[in-house]
């Protein structure tokens, strides 16, 4: 798998991972020919137990390793409001 062959989308409960691959193997001796392409996708959805800020998510893809970050949304605070 390539980094240009996979799709990350977050939604706030949500992380979907798509990927494509494709592979394709040549060989040639005198008279014999031959070539084989493999190709296939996936897709995968996970859900998250905690809703998470989609605008701050963040991926990095290293040595055939997918890494997110999805930092958490902050809890709505109470607060008291003046009554005019």
């Amino acid at each position: 798998m390539t980094k240009d062959g996979l799709d990350v989308s977050v939604s706030e409960n949500a992380v979907t991972i798509k990927g494509k691959s494709r592979h394709e193997e040549k060989e040639e001796k005198g008279d014999y020919y031959r070539c084989e392409i493999s190709q296939g996708a996936f897709t995968r959805t996970v859900s998250l137990p905690e809703s998470v800020d989609a605008d701050a998510a963040r991926a990095s893809f290293k040595d055939g390793i997918l890494e997110l970050t999805l930092p958490k949304v902050a809890p709505a605070r109470r607060r008291a409001i003046q009554i005019d």
